[in-house]
């Protein structure tokens, strides 16, 4: 049975791998990505589907991660790439779900909830944690347990969730037009991601300061 999610995975990243690395440097790259993936899976984690599915994709971004860092990318040009590629991937059914929340609603901030609602209810699902601030003017909400920094962590890779997570969280509120404010993270070693999402933004929001 054909593994979609490599096919999709490749598609989405084979044009942000060619600018930056010759057509023989991605397909040496490219196989190596293959050759990780195939050992990784042997061990993936099971949780819920939706997370399950997740961690399918985060399986790939170890992989590729790995294979680039073999090749002599740097972590930071290494992350930045998956970063890309996932939300290439994951960045139009964020949109398409913003879109439909205009059926709810046209309040910004009441939209913005029933997205974040329904991500939570479909996709980041158990073994996620979640503890919901009731805040007027804003979406407010921590994430006490994430098993993506987990599954990243122990692949020795505990790095690479600001690149193939965090980072896609501030892409997002951008998509929504609204700001994210995030002083804290799991990946970064503190026990909860603190979002704040803030409607009708004084700024635009800006990525997080690479970790040190």
């Amino acid at each position: 049975m054909p593994d979609v999610t490599g096919m999709v995975f490749r598609r989405s990243a084979l044009p942000i791998l060619a600018p930056a690395l010759s057509s023989d440097a991605v397909e040496r790259v490219w196989a190596r990505t293959v050759a990780l993936q195939r050992e990784l899976r042997k061990t993936r984690p099971r949780h819920s589907l939706g997370v399950n599915l997740l961690l399918r994709l985060f399986e790939w971004d170890r992989a590729l991660y790995g294979a680039l860092l073999e090749s002599g990318a740097g972590r930071d040009e290494a992350g930045r790439m998956i970063s890309e590629i996932n939300w290439a991937l994951l960045g139009p059914s964020t949109a398409l779900s913003f879109s439909l929340s205009r059926l709810r609603s046209r309040d910004l901030r009441t939209r913005v909830q029933w997205v974040i609602d329904l991500l939570f209810a479909t996709v980041f699902t158990a073994p996620f944690r979640r503890v919901v601030h009731r805040a007027k003017g804003e979406v407010a909400f921590d994430v006490t347990r994430c098993p993506l920094a987990e599954y990243f962590a122990a692949q020795g890779t505990p790095e690479l969730t600001r690149h193939a997570a965090c980072s896609l969280d501030y892409h997002m509120a951008a998509q929504w037009g609204v700001t994210l404010r995030r002083t804290q993270t799991i990946a970064e070693g503190h026990p909860a991601c603190d979002f704040r999402f803030l409607p009708n933004p004084r700024s635009l929001p800006t990525l997080p300061t690479p970790l040190q």
